[in-house]
């Protein structure tokens, strides 16, 4: 996010420098440059933190223009920390992936979510059960694995799918998502969209539990996951001769129109 924002500040500079087009850029034309110009201009401890801001980003500005960089998306991908593709890209980032629901996944397999554990570890919290079962600390893999809620709801898409799903550790877990749902076929499409539903869900249920004391039972949270599916691939065609792709649409109840 920071580098994107930095994208759109070398944004703006780049149309400050167009001279037109904002009633901004012909304020401060009149008004901060007057007989100067952005690259001329002094910065005074009166000059505004946003203006300040832009000033000290003068020396990359002038480098990076001058490569041709011309929109937001390829001025963030000419600063951006590039680094090799990770294994589970796919598992987020595919055709008609619910952007809300990827990153929420994005978050967990970075282990950002502040579970209870986290939070506990930071000093934030004394109590670190499990807002679902009350039984077990509340990290990463218990919240999305092991939890019996969690497990029941993982047995269930499994089974929808013509699977069976065998409880082991967050990584194993993923290891093998990225292994088996490789592909275009309808099966790692349902599959892909479950997970991503099932993980965003789960931490939507745990905060409206935490904090607005608002709770949904197994049944609730597996109907929300088919008919996020549902719903999504409702009016797209599938060859439905093939038998795994027929019982699938008739298990989840994906229809043609």
């Amino acid at each position: 996010m920071k580098i994107w924002n930095k994208a759109y500040m070398i944004l703006l500079i780049k149309k400050v420098l167009a001279g037109q087009g904002s009633l901004w850029v012909a304020w401060l034309n009149s008004y901060v440059f007057k007989d100067k110009n952005f690259w001329s201009v002094e910065i005074k401890p009166s000059t505004s933190w946003c203006m300040k801001r832009l000033l000290k980003m003068r020396m990359e500005v002038h480098q990076l223009l001058s490569t041709g960089a011309a929109t937001a998306s390829s001025i963030w991908d000419s600063i951006r920390e590039k680094r090799p593709t990770v294994p589970w890209q796919k598992l987020l980032w595919y055709p008609m992936h619910i952007p809300k629901y990827s990153l929420i996944t994005l978050m967990a397999f970075l282990h950002r979510l502040p579970t209870k554990v986290r939070l506990q570890r930071m000093g934030v919290i004394i109590d670190s059960h499990c807002v679902l079962c009350s039984a077990e600390p509340e990290s990463r893999d218990h919240l999305f694995l092991f939890c019996p809620t969690a497990a029941s709801l993982w047995e269930s898409i499994f089974s929808l799918s013509g699977l069976i799903f065998c409880a082991c550790s967050w990584g194993d877990f993923m290891t093998q998502a990225c292994i088996n749902l490789k592909g275009k076929s309808l099966l790692s499409l349902i599959m892909k969209l479950a997970l991503n539903t099932l993980v965003y869900l789960l931490w939507e249920e745990r905060n409206k539990r935490l904090f607005q004391g608002r709770s949904r039972t197994v049944e609730d949270l597996l109907k929300a996951i088919k008919d996020v599916v549902r719903l999504h691939l409702k009016g797209r065609t599938f060859n439905r001769l093939l038998t795994v792709n027929f019982n699938l649409c008739n298990h989840w109840n994906i229809t043609d129109l």
